[in-house]
């Protein structure tokens, strides 16, 4: 099932709905800063508990766009949530390796390794 994003930054992304797991495919190559704030609405609106982001097209990440994916994590672990980014290019994999921000959000290496038992980074 699609649903039609909504916001300011409606063309960069598409929403899907399936098996119960929801899944965002960004649709640019920079991640939209106000994409947390938008997909935690969505989230409180829709009773989300967990979202997939396929990040295979990004290929910048902002200081602000990290820390909107960051904040939408959190709020969604209380619920027993979790968001996961699938199919990061290598140069934003080695970013949150460096950083360890793979430690804190869960990665996959593509949108396949996501449906299945959680995978991140350091499985390896």
């Amino acid at each position: 099932m699609s649903i039609a994003p909504t916001g300011s930054v409606e063309d960069s992304y598409r929403i899907r709905e399936d098996g119960g797991i929801v899944r965002i495919e960004i649709l640019t190559p920079r991640l939209p800063e106000e994409l947390g704030e938008v997909l935690l609405g969505e989230a409180v609106l829709r009773h989300w508990a967990s979202m997939v982001i396929d990040c295979s097209r990004v290929e910048f990440l902002s200081s602000l766009g990290l820390g909107a994916l960051i904040r939408l994590d959190r709020q969604l672990r209380p619920t027993g949530g979790r968001l996961r980014l699938s199919g990061l290019n290598a140069h934003l994999r080695e970013f949150f390796s460096i950083t360890r921000l793979d430690r804190v959000l869960l990665i996959s290496d593509d949108e396949a390794d996501s449906s299945g038992r959680p995978r991140s980074a350091r499985d390896g």
